[in-house]
């Protein structure tokens, strides 16, 4: 009776830590992390291990803290992007981001990268003729291509190790249990 117990243990210890490995994160995004952009940015685009679920979500925030305008947010299978009402003013902004995986786990993160746009590419006018903290208006979208880099792969904001780490454990919990009741027994 308990070599049975013990195998179901065993069987069921497998079967939950493949799902705790399957969990989704972010592969690459549009600024990248820590990323200083030099041209006018409109929007915002990040990818995933995996399918994304509708009701995920990204707030975008400037270094006071408040939260910048996104236009239209688009999730489709495991991109979600998002356009800026305007062009980003120059300064550092945060990335927030929640989403639901595939595997039906919530999952966040946060990435930041800053702005620093030399000058107005339509009215040639510099950073210090407009002023850091003025907003600048742009008529039509159309004028300023998004230019997408390469994508490369980024890396998760869990530690590697740590998932691994509590399977380990878990592992070792489970067979010293499994040894201790044999103990008893005789």
């Amino acid at each position: 009776m308990i070599k049975k117990v013990s195998l179901l243990f065993l069987l069921l210890f497998i079967l939950f830590s493949k799902q705790a490995l399957a969990h989704t994160s972010l592969e690459d995004s549009t600024p990248k992390d820590g990323e200083v952009i030099t041209e006018p940015i409109q929007e915002l685009t990040l990818i995933f291990a995996t399918k994304v679920e509708q009701n995920s979500r990204i707030l975008v925030t400037n270094s006071n803290g408040e939260p910048v305008k996104l236009g239209n947010f688009v999730i489709e299978e495991e991109e979600m992007w998002a356009n800026f009402l305007q062009p980003l003013k120059n300064g550092n902004y945060k990335v927030d981001w929640k989403i639901i995986g595939a595997d039906g786990h919530p999952i966040e993160g946060k990435f930041s990268f800053s702005v620093e746009v030399p000058n107005n590419k339509e009215t040639g006018e510099t950073k210090s003729d407009t002023g850091e903290g003025e907003p600048k208006q742009v008529e039509d979208n159309q004028e300023n291509p998004i230019k997408k880099p390469k994508r490369e792969v980024q890396q998760s904001n869990v530690p590697s190790y740590i998932i691994p780490s509590i399977s380990v454990v878990l592992f070792v919990v489970v067979i010293g249990s499994f040894l201790w009741l044999m103990r008893r027994k005789k």
